[in-house]
């Protein structure tokens, strides 16, 4: 699945976001490598063509924050409050996400790679094109999610939780985990591997024989 990368111009400028918070919260055109923010921000941000390097916003809440055409690599988004956010042409390189907030978010063209988002939620949010890549996303939350063109590609996925979100169209077949919870009904046309068919339908308690 191509993702669109993000938009950003081949030469960027350090920005000091704080600084221009000061002045407005639209904030734009400029690598971030310092960031320190209030524990709770009221007011609605918009980061648009942004670079994060090694920025860590660690508990930060935000409230209907918006990132379009953003990067992020080697950043700490531990327990970030995301939630009602919109990500729009975002990519996440080696970063953490662990216990992130991304719930009834809507998230177009985004790639998370090589990060630990073990449990970050997502639940009720709206994904489409969206890529997963040699991610730890071990008991992370997608209950009733809206799925459109979602891949998974080689991430650890033990004790995710998928309940009443549609997975037709989803690969998990490169994917492992020794638990995951779906709802059943919802894994029409989602394709897995022989030992994850396997399982599932012991699941359902049917008895395998060999």
């Amino acid at each position: 699945m191509k993702i669109t990368p993000p938009k950003l111009r081949s030469f960027l400028s350090e920005l000091d976001v704080n600084s221009a918070l000061l002045e407005d919260f639209y904030v734009s055109q400029g690598i971030v490598t310092f960031l320190e923010l209030e524990e709770e921000q009221e007011d609605k941000i918009i980061f648009d063509q942004i670079h994060f390097q090694g920025v860590s916003m660690e508990g930060v809440r935000f409230q209907q924050v918006e990132f379009v055409d953003c990067l992020f690599e080697k950043c700490d988004l531990s327990n970030v409050d995301f939630g009602d956010a919109v990500f729009h042409r975002v990519e996440i390189r080696n970063s953490k996400l662990l216990g992130t907030n991304i719930s009834q978010s809507r998230l177009t063209d985004v790639k998370i790679e090589d990060s630990v988002a073990n449990y970050m939620s997502m639940s009720f949010s709206k994904l489409k094109k969206v890529l997963f890549k040699q991610t730890s996303i071990n008991r992370a939350d997608f209950i009733e999610s809206t799925f459109d063109k979602v891949s998974l590609e080689k991430c650890e996925l033990d004790g995710a939780n998928f309940t009443e979100t549609d997975l037709k169209g989803v690969d998990l077949s490169t994917n492992t985990y020794e638990q995951l919870t779906v709802s059943m009904e919802k894994l029409a046309e989602c394709t897995v591997s022989t030992e994850q068919a396997i399982g599932f339908a012991k699941s359902l308690g049917l008895v395998i024989k060999e």
